[in-house]
């Protein structure tokens, strides 16, 4: 075995490197308060973002608007006289 052999046999590529404590210490903080802001339960947040359509509210919501626009709707055709078809001419 050759010198160089030796060398890199007993250094493996990516394994001879030593990260500094502070940078190491940085990681640990990152993680640490990475990990607090993942919550336990994601299914129980979800159900709470999204109690109005649980609820029914968001249902009433949509009832209400179309309701509204049908009550304009017929608001604007009262207001214009009817055309009527007629063969005569």
């Amino acid at each position: 075995m050759t010198e160089q052999s030796k060398i890199i046999s007993n250094n493996p590529f990516g394994l001879n490197v030593a990260l500094p404590s502070k940078t190491i210490e940085e990681v640990k903080k990152v993680v640490k308060q990475e990990t607090q802001n993942i919550s336990a339960n994601p299914f129980v947040d979800y159900l709470e973002q999204n109690d109005k359509v649980f609820s029914g509210e968001v249902a009433r919501e949509i009832r209400k608007h179309q309701s509204q626009i049908y009550t304009l709707g017929q608001v604007m055709r009262e207001g214009y006289p009817r055309t009527t078809f007629s063969i005569n001419g």
